[in-house]
């Protein structure tokens, strides 16, 4: 008698899945685009500056994993004494 496991894949990411995961909405780049203009005096003719900028920041938050588990602090309680330990 012959035993098989079958690994169960995960279906693939759809186009727009991606496209949402990786690139901001263009809302989402003006968004910010103001508020880098608002933050820089709301001095005018840097309008594409503004725009790539927040574009560029905006694809660097959405790359970087948002839960990650993030390393457990040392431990302060003091360590067994093996000579009292039975």
């Amino acid at each position: 008698m012959s035993s098989k496991v079958t690994t169960l894949q995960a279906p693939p990411a759809t186009d727009k899945a991606v496209r949402t995961a990786s690139h901001p909405t263009e809302q989402q780049i003006a968004s910010r685009a103001h508020q880098i203009f608002l933050e820089r005096g709301a001095t005018p003719g840097r309008d594409l500056d503004d725009w790539l900028q927040a574009e560029r920041e905006l694809k660097t938050a959405a790359a970087k994993p948002h839960n990650a588990p993030r390393p457990a602090a040392p431990s302060t309680a003091p360590l067994a004494n093996p000579r009292f330990s039975r």
